[in-house]
């Protein structure tokens, strides 16, 4: 991870709102995240990665969290990338057996 990202997760000028963005996602908290998304747009970077190799939709299937995983998916999560494993968002749903999020992100890869 470089500098800059690890600056980026702890909140600067450019994404002041992150910190709290991923401690909304952590938290699985749908109704702060919404609320982050909504009225910080652009002051947040959905796609980031953790320190972990991990964006929020990556965390957010692996927790298993549908609403959060549509709420993502909703604001622009690029369900394409993959993490520092080259494993995509649907392989780490498949992986945990999270079958109706595997299902949305066939979904939503279609429409693409």
């Amino acid at each position: 991870m470089n500098a800059v990202s690890r600056a980026e997760m702890q909140g600067t000028p450019q994404y002041p709102y992150q910190r709290d963005f991923q401690e909304a996602v952590k938290n699985g908290d749908t109704n702060v995240l919404q609320q982050i998304l909504e009225k910080r747009e652009g002051k947040v970077n959905i796609n980031l990665f953790d320190t972990e190799g991990q964006t929020a939709l990556h965390q957010s299937c692996l927790n298993g969290n549908l609403e959060l995983v549509k709420l993502l998916v909703k604001f622009g999560a690029d369900v394409r990338l993959a993490n520092r494993d080259g494993w995509s968002a649907l392989h780490i749903a498949a992986y945990g057996g999270h079958q109706e999020i595997e299902s949305y992100l066939i979904h939503v890869n279609s429409r693409d």
